[in-house]
């Protein structure tokens, strides 16, 4: 088994370093043309927000932000009417200089763990539909993919995501 990554609760200045990280990743997608992110539609103010409730994560090595993930209870905006409580994953983001390193199947570990201790057996998270590497890279992770479902409107990157799940019982 991967041992859970080093993270800690995001702090309201760690917003900026998260979104810039977010847009560093969205301008590599769009170089290699993965419709996924765009730069520019995940803002630092957004960011904290979410920070404020809680629902990022960070992993620093030093002063530099290597990951991050935001983990949240309920997801009605990606789930709609199958919105269920589970642990949603989202953003789940590992510096390009950090690749080779198995931080992300850390990172979904690290949420395995904090969705089992609220009581949840049930993890969730999506991808563009069109993004062949992330769906099998999830799928080697141990999810199953559910459906196929529309992008919420406020992201511009793709028009579909597929949906996936797994058992944490």
């Amino acid at each position: 088994m991967v041992e859970s990554a080093p993270m800690a609760p995001a702090q309201p200045g760690d917003a900026a370093d998260i979104a810039g990280l977010r847009d560093r990743l969205a301008q590599w997608m769009v170089d290699n043309g993965i419709a996924q992110w765009l730069p520019g539609e995940y803002s630092a103010d957004l960011v904290a927000a979410e920070v404020a409730r809680g629902e990022w994560f960070r992993w620093r090595e030093g002063a530099q932000l290597i990951a991050a993930v935001r983990l949240i209870w309920r997801d009605p905006e990606f789930w709609g009417a199958d919105d269920a409580e589970a642990g949603y994953i989202h953003g789940l983001m590992v510096a390009p200089e950090q690749r080779g390193r198995e931080l992300g199947a850390r990172i979904l570990q690290f949420c395995a763990e904090r969705t089992r201790a609220e009581g949840i057996t049930r993890q969730r998270l999506d991808t563009a539909s069109d993004n062949q590497v992330l769906r099998k890279y999830y799928a080697a992770q141990g999810f199953t993919e559910l459906r196929e479902a529309p992008l919420p409107p406020q992201f511009q990157g793709t028009a579909t995501v597929v949906l996936f799940e797994k058992n944490l019982a």
